[in-house]
């Protein structure tokens, strides 16, 4: 049996695009700044290419609800034509989780502060929302596009490969960045791409 027939599901994960911080708002309010707008526009038109090629079930486009990943959804989601964006509350960010019980990782990553407990299972309890939803063994092929944030999918690599949530600190997504992960018939994941930038010129990759 060749690789492309053996049954999975195709997970995409994207990162928003870059957006302004405005004064006197929130990080749940931020929306897209005109880069990110391109961005978006050039993550639209390569998932259309991805989408096309793959010849798996198309699940849909699901977005968190904070604006800068639900504009950057709706966006692409023009250069796609394939429905509507599904917006999904626990597709938001999370907190980034420092671990005091972990001491193999090395100074706290960013100038950060440890995660107290409750902050840390919260995170938690959302990821394996994610899971639950998106990560379930498939009886056929099928692709779903997320559109989210860059803890959420760092966060989601990790429990892929099996490592504690502190290795999110080493690793780092662009806006518009595309990342992958795969769970087959027998369970088994795998992280097939990670922050792929290659629609985007150089000039336009960003990170903060």
């Amino acid at each position: 049996m060749a690789d492309d027939e053996i049954p999975c599901r195709r997970i995409v994960m994207l990162r928003h695009g870059h957006y302004d911080r405005t004064p006197g708002q929130g990080d749940t309010s931020w929306g897209l700044s005109p880069l990110g707008r391109r961005q978006a526009a050039r993550l639209g038109r390569r998932l259309a290419q991805l989408v096309a090629a793959s010849g798996a079930r198309f699940e849909g486009i699901y977005a968190s609800p904070w604006p800068r990943a639900a504009q950057t959804a709706e966006i692409s989601a023009h250069e796609l034509d394939l429905g509507t964006v599904k917006i999904k509350p626990y597709l938001h960010e999370v907190v980034p989780v420092v671990d005091p019980a972990r001491v193999d990782f090395g100074p706290l990553p960013l100038g950060l502060e440890r995660t107290p407990p409750e902050e840390r299972e919260i995170a938690h309890q959302q990821i394996e929302r994610v899971r639950d939803r998106f990560c379930k063994p498939p009886r056929k092929s099928s692709l779903v596009l997320l559109f989210t944030h860059g803890n959420l999918i760092r966060f989601m690599v990790s429990r892929t490969l099996r490592l504690p949530y502190e290795a999110w600190a080493m690793m780092d997504i662009a806006h518009s960045g595309i990342t992958e992960i795969r769970i087959y018939a027998s369970g088994f994941e795998a992280l097939i791409g990670f922050n792929e930038t290659g629609h985007l010129p150089p000039s336009m990759i960003t990170t903060a």
